[in-house]
């Protein structure tokens, strides 16, 4: 039997993006992104799922290099237990589907527009975070 895979996105998911003060400047920020408010609930999805022997994926877009460099700290600090080869920021735009290091997963998303692209693309199921930081699975 396959290993479960889950692909989650950061922003509105893991890490409170959206807080104030938000601005462009500050979404292409290294040190704005590195220090964002985790959403604790979230993050203990992810340690659940891992200590299930579940494979997570971080797949998330950045705004500039400093944004993905951000970024990159920021799960360094809020979910080191992560594998570097697990992490795919894509600098610009770009669909996340694409950037799939395995067959098969499911997307935990916060945009709806993603979560359809996902499965329009991939084939493969995606959970939309409606309310910014709620996980259910």
């Amino acid at each position: 039997m396959r290993k479960k895979v889950y692909y989650f996105d950061m922003d509105g998911v893991l890490a409170n993006f959206h807080k104030e003060p938000y601005s462009y400047a500050n979404a292409i920020s290294r040190e704005w992104i590195a220090n964002l408010e985790p959403f604790t609930e979230a993050i203990e999805v992810v340690r659940n799922l891992l200590a299930d022997g579940k494979s997570v994926y971080i797949n998330s877009l950045a705004a500039s290099e400093e944004a993905k460099l951000g970024k990159i700290d920021w799960l360094a600090k809020h979910l080191p237990e992560i594998p570097k080869s697990h992490i795919i920021i894509i600098v610009g735009n770009g669909k996340k589907a694409e950037f799939m290091k395995t067959k098969t997963g499911t997307l935990v998303d916060d945009k709806a527009s993603n979560c359809r692209q996902w499965t329009r693309i991939s084939g493969q199921p995606h959970i939309w975070v409606e309310q910014r930081g709620v996980v259910i699975l």
